[in-house]
């Protein structure tokens, strides 16, 4: 299984930011190509100050190929660019295979 992982930095509007990730953004995300399942995440830090991320999203899929054809596919496209209307602080995305046992 191959996951991408996506973080957030914080938000000027928090609020405004999940409304519109919860019912709008994940909705659209769940429909890339190949994605066998996601998930997000608020971490909260373990001590003081604040979490490094506001928002963390996994998602998953069969492989490495399977992850870039549906980040590269029209869904793909659309998600991207869906990025700048609730995180104007953008996104880092990362990806992995995850380690079986």
């Amino acid at each position: 299984m191959h996951r991408l992982l996506v973080t957030y930095p914080a938000p000027a509007d928090a609020a405004g930011f999940m409304d519109y990730y919860v019912a709008r953004h994940v909705p659209l995300a769940r429909t890339l190509p190949g994605l066998m399942g996601c998930r997000w995440m608020r971490p909260a830090a373990l001590g003081p100050g604040e979490a490094a991320h506001f928002l963390i999203f996994e998602a998953d899929f069969a492989d490495e190929a399977t992850m870039l054809a549906a980040l590269q596919s029209p869904v793909g496209a659309q998600v991207a660019a869906d990025v700048p209307n609730y995180s104007p602080g953008g996104a880092t995305l990362m990806h992995f295979a995850v380690p079986q046992g």
